[in-house]
């Protein structure tokens, strides 16, 4: 009977401590609301504006340039996607140009 005691004790630690961790670390099962998400891609990243769990934005390759060539790495993905996302937030078009890639130091130069 104690045995059954005891492992019941540590599984619902084990639980409560995974709980704890995911909510506390930033790791998020679910997020709620309008987020960017970094997405990897063949050569690179890519971003993903949602509501909830809606995609309203997904973009492989970065935007406002010709040719098919993805970020370099997930902060320029999320930086790129949070603008995009900020825009949406205001009711902006959630377009970016040439020169704001520039101003934000994003290697559009294949």
């Amino acid at each position: 009977m104690k045995t059954k005691k005891t492992y019941f004790f540590l599984t619902a630690l084990a639980v409560i401590l995974v709980y704890i961790a995911f909510n506390y670390s930033g790791a998020k099962l679910y997020t709620k609301g309008l987020h960017t998400e970094v997405l990897q891609v063949d050569e690179g990243y890519g971003y993903k504006i949602l509501y909830d769990d809606k995609i309203l934005v997904k973009q492989d390759f970065i935007p406002a340039i010709q040719g098919k060539k993805s970020f370099e790495s997930e902060k320029e993905a999320m930086l790129v996607g949070n603008v995009v996302l900020r825009k949406i937030e205001k009711g902006e078009d959630p377009y970016i140009s040439v020169l704001e890639l520039k101003d934000l130091k994003i290697n559009i130069l294949d």
